[in-house]
């Protein structure tokens, strides 16, 4: 249980680091998806997110809830 609540809380924040921009991880993501998403997936933009903006924001609310999850599981 320790172990799945340590790697929560590692991807919650990997998640939060992109969610903030930190040294241009959102835009290396918003390229990587870019280029390794399928057509059936992609937008006209060419991700799965319509905008770099929607990106962050779902990626910052899934490290939100990763963090949570991740504490809960670590401190049972």
């Amino acid at each position: 249980m320790l172990l799945r609540g340590v790697l929560a809380l590692i991807a919650g924040i990997a998640f939060i680091v992109v969610a903030c921009g930190y040294r241009g991880v959102d835009v290396w993501v918003w390229d990587w998806a870019d280029v390794n998403f399928s057509p059936r997936y992609r937008t006209r933009w060419g991700t799965p997110w319509k905008s770099l903006e929607r990106m962050r924001l779902q990626c910052g609310l899934f490290g939100v809830v990763l963090v949570i999850v991740g504490l809960v599981t670590a401190t049972r």
